[in-house]
């Protein structure tokens, strides 16, 4: 078949790729005419307001007529305004101008809205002239719109208005003029901008939002020639200008700021010292350093205080000495402020002053030092905390002994193990056993750091053994449990006891077999209560799989005397559903210590059961139940209802 001409030639201009554009303006031009067509019929409300809403996105000049005709239309207003402030021609312009003369009230105000956001500066005289309107709203809104515009002769007439304006109109004119500031500093007319801002920070009874915001554009705009009008609203006694002043100092970007702030420090009262501290610390300015540290000596402690805190959030390094200097202070709130401080003080640098100060004689300040070691995590320090570990001071040792403690990692081991052999020390001790047990819990290789404490057992006096043995219960394995197995049958009773412990709070199920033969053969009644208690306990170890569960349960029965110890085996038993472990509850129906206890797990039992499974022993349990439960009317209906439900099963 042939192609037609017509169709040939698309073919053609879209693979050049020309037609998309004519074609598509022409389709543009086509759907605009229909748009304004229904602008111009008297479609619905609806139809006119969606046509509007398109001519906003492909209106041209022909649009402007028909949309302008509906300015006066109180419903479709605002549309045509929405239709006609997005097309790009002067002829919107004319329109939205020649409505001024012709409408009243929000009708009026709208059009002066839209010129302002046309930002049409032919419209500025008739929008001035608008100014000093008797209806407030009106008059607002020709200044909100001169402000829009903000050019230099936009804001002649709001300046001109500013000292005689009506009280209801001041914040509008403000409001003009600021944006008009703004506009201008943006242009590069910052002399004009300023005029603008000193006006309005001169303006007599100004809203503190005024006042806040023409001092801030007068300082900003000034830049660096600014600093001398940012030094007098801190030195106002306007508590408003003073706080302005505060966040002016945060925002401006000028260098000089921080050191003539810093240099004001020693100029005012302990309450601007605070304030100024604080402005300081979030500039974060190097240069307030030597300031705020200057003023940390001495005077007033709040304010002392307050220059500690700015100086450390200033994060240099530099402050590290004096503030391990301050650490000496008199007053503890001003030593403690320079303690939380240089502890977080970022940096290798602060970490290297630290070290310093900690192989310094004096004694005081040696301890200081092992503490903020130890929160700052300096690992560099470990050889030098180790050398403090032995000085004649017990206090200092101790310190030394938790600083190394809490940083040593699993290569300082062997060196721990050979610190807590020799160590008598109950406190010393302890918190080598807290180092220990941290390092085998977190250990790559725990096999190798369980074989490292058991070789140190033997070596340990009775003092340490215990520790180990814990540290053993920690690290696990089959190897740390054999020793701790072979301690319980040393001679020392607290070694002894220690043993017998960590067995029954082994962490694996491989300490069972161990715990049923201490139950059984144990000579003293302690160890066998211990051991039978922690033999129960592996009962309801989740990693246990439910044989092995119920073996632990069967076993332990026969021994059982205690109420806390049958209370144990029916916590255990009430998670295995089978029917040896009805068996073993039922025993206990007939308990008076435990006979609760006892029916609640043979229902919960019962209740999870499913259909024909160990239907014998349920319905046994079931109507001992309903016997035992005879005080408890709602158990005992509930019971009955399972055993109904069970008379269909074999």
């Amino acid at each position: 078949m042939l192609i037609s001409k017509l169709k040939l030639t698309l073919i053609v201009a879209l693979l050049c790729g020309g037609v998309h554009s004519s074609f598509g303006q022409d389709a543009a031009k086509e759907q605009e005419a229909k748009l304004i067509a229904v602008l111009k019929s008297n479609a619905e409300y609806n139809a006119k307001a969606e046509a509007c809403r398109e001519l906003a996105r492909l209106g041209t000049a022909e649009a402007v007529p028909a949309l302008a005709a509906l300015l006066a239309d109180e419903k479709l207003a605002h549309m045509a305004r929405y239709g006609l402030e997005t097309v790009p021609s002067p002829a919107v312009d004319e329109a939205l101008r020649a409505a001024l003369g012709t409408l009243k009230g929000r009708l009026l105000v709208g059009v002066i809205g839209s010129l302002g956001v046309r930002h049409d500066e032919k419209a500025v005289p008739a929008l001035a002239g608008l100014l000093k309107d008797p209806d407030a709203e009106i008059a607002q809104a020709a200044a909100r719109a001169l402000g829009m515009i903000g050019t230099a002769d936009a804001a002649k007439p709001l300046l001109g208005l500013l000292p005689t304006v009506a009280a209801p109109n001041q914040l509008a004119a403000c409001e003009g003029l600021f944006r008009c500031a703004e506009a201008l500093a943006d242009k590069g007319q910052a002399d004009k901008a300023i005029v603008i801002y000193d006006t309005l920070r001169n303006l007599k009874q100004a809203p503190h939002q005024v006042l806040a915001g023409a001092w801030r554009g007068a300082i900003l705009t000034r830049q660096q020639d600014g600093l001398p009008l940012l030094l007098e609203a801190f030195r106002s006694t306007n508590p408003a200008l003073v706080t302005a002043a505060e966040r002016i100092a945060i925002e401006m970007k000028v260098a000089e700021v921080s050191k003539v702030l810093a240099d004001e420090l020693t100029k005012v009262p302990a309450a601007r010292q605070i304030m100024l501290c604080n402005v300081l610390g979030k500039r974060g300015d190097v240069a307030a350093l030597p300031g705020l540290l200057g003023l940390a000596k001495a005077g007033d402690k709040a304010a002392r205080v307050a220059a500690i805190r700015a100086a450390t959030e200033i994060g240099n390094a530099g402050a590290a000495m004096p503030l391990i200097e301050l650490l000496k202070d008199p007053d503890a709130e001003v030593a403690q402020a320079a303690a939380t401080g240089l502890a977080g003080l970022p940096g290798a640098a602060a970490d290297a002053a630290v070290l310093k100060a900690l192989d310094a004689p004096d004694p005081a300040l040696k301890l200081k030092m092992l503490e903020m070691v130890r929160q700052r995590r300096i690992t560099a320090a470990l050889p030098l905390v180790l050398k403090i570990r032995e000085d004649k001071d017990e206090a200092m040792r101790s310190a030394a002994t938790k600083c190394y403690a809490e940083l040593a990692s699993e290569a300082e081991l062997d060196g721990l193990l050979e610190k807590i052999v020799k160590n008598t020390n109950a406190g010393e001790i302890s918190t080598l056993e807290r180092a220990l047990a941290a390092i085998g819990a977190a250990a790559e290789n725990p096999n190798a750091c369980a074989q490292k404490l058991v070789a140190a057992l033997p070596k340990a006096g009775p003092e340490a053994k215990p520790a180990l043995l814990r540290t053993l219960g920690v690290a696990g394995g089959a190897d740390a449990l054999k020793a701790v197995r072979g301690a319980v049958d040393d001679p020392n009773k607290d070694v002894h006891t220690a043993a017998i412990r960590v067995i029954c709070e082994w962490k694996t199920g491989d300490a069972a077999p161990m715990l049923l033969d201490l139950a059984k053969n144990s000579s003293a009644q302690v160890d066998k209560i211990l051991s039978l208690r922690g033999y129960l306990g592996m009962a309801a170890r989740k990693d246990l799989p439910a044989p092995e569960k119920l073996v632990i349960c069967r076993e332990s029965a026969p021994m059982i005397q205690r109420d806390d110890e049958k209370l144990l085996l029916l916590g255990a038993l009430a998670n295995l559903a089978n029917a040896e472990s009805l068996n073993l509850i039922v025993a206990y129906l007939d308990d008076p210590a435990v006979k609760r206890e006892a029916v609640a797990t043979v229902m919960a039992i019962a209740e999870k059961r499913a259909k024909n499974q160990h239907v014998g022993i349920t319905r046994t349990a079931l109507e001992k139940v309903v016997t035992v439960a005879a005080d408890n009317p709602a158990l005992v209906k509930r019971a009955q209802e399972l055993l109904k439900q069970m008379e269909t099963e074999k």
